[in-house]
């Protein structure tokens, strides 16, 4: 996976209940539980729908 191009989507919740999908730039890195600069909480983050090949070989290292 390019980190330096691929952007990264998570879903996120407000205070005020609401949730919505944001994409963040390429090179953030976030987490369940992170609490964003607006106080929004991360509440998922959906893994992508392709595994790339290098991602495949951590999944199975033995």
């Amino acid at each position: 996976m390019d980190l330096q191009r691929d952007s990264m989507w998570a879903y996120i919740k407000y205070s005020d209940g609401r949730t919505e999908e944001r994409e963040f730039p390429a090179g953030v890195y976030i987490e369940i539980g992170d609490i964003l600069e607006d106080g929004s909480v991360v509440i998922d983050v959906p893994y992508p729908d392709e595994i790339e090949d290098d991602m495949e070989s951590d999944l199975y290292d033995d």
